[in-house]
């Protein structure tokens, strides 16, 4: 086998899985792991192409639960999520420390590639955190809730089981207009689907009076006086606002 091998992978978390699985059963150490799109290609490197498979996913999840629990597979998770294109390699290097030192790795933060994850995943957890509250709903015409937003971070999967477990009776699509793809929840299951091009239902004539009652609500009770356009920044930063009501 070549002495540098960069694997890729089809940017989804069991392909990441699927190369870890590879990693691990092959004893080889990739020196970068990311989608196709991310590849720096070297000139000695050999680029090989992990398909995804479910059950191989399946065995390392199992494998990273039992070696540091289920709050170190959900930072895995969360770091993974990150949009810096070297997250993949980092969450690798991190597993690779995490297999050896078990449910010690948190005491190795001064290793900067264990520290590295921690430092991705909180970035992630932050942004997730904040859009449980800023993500807003619109009541469509068929009465399809929708939500539009545009995270840093690839969050999709996880905002929509938040709201899945919120909204359990109510059909809602978020979409995720950076990254151009859906959530569809039918009060049963979700799923992720391309949203290229999607054109979203017209708002039904009750969500534009509640639009109207909401932003004449919110210019009622701002005092202008009392305005602190820093404060609320630093609350509600301008990045998350073009989708949220009274700023629209």
């Amino acid at each position: 086998m070549p002495d540098t091998i960069i694997c890729t992978f089809d940017s989804t978390f069991d392909g990441f899985l699927s190369v870890i699985f590879r990693v691990v059963r092959e004893r080889f150490r990739p020196v970068q792991v990311c989608g196709k799109e991310y590849a720096q290609l070297m000139l000695d490197a050999e680029v090989m192409h992990v398909e995804t498979d479910s059950a191989s996913a399946d065995v390392v999840r199992r494998a990273i639960t039992n070696a540091i629990g289920y709050d170190g597979f959900k930072r895995v998770y969360l770091a993974f999520l990150n949009s810096d294109p070297n997250a993949p390699t980092a969450a690798y290097k991190y597993l690779m420390y995490a297999f050896k030192y078990k449910k010690q790795t948190s005491n190795y933060l001064s290793n900067p590639d264990i520290f590295a994850v921690y430092k991705l995943a909180d970035a992630v957890s932050r942004e997730l955190d904040r859009m449980k509250g800023f993500l807003r709903f619109s009541v469509m015409e068929g009465g399809v809730e929708y939500a539009v937003f545009e995270p840093d971070h690839d969050i999709l999967s996880p905002i929509t089981i938040h709201f899945a477990d919120r909204l359990r009776s109510i059909p809602f699509i978020i979409h995720d207009k950076k990254r151009e793809k859906a959530s569809v929840y039918d009060t049963h299951e979700w799923f992720i689907t391309d949203a290229k091009g999607i054109t979203p239902p017209a708002l039904s004539p009750d969500e534009k009076n509640f639009r109207t009652l909401w932003r004449e609500f919110y210019r009622a009770l701002t005092i202008n006086e009392r305005k602190n356009e820093r404060l609320q920044t630093q609350m509600l930063p301008k990045k998350y606002r073009r989708h949220i009501t009274e700023f629209m």
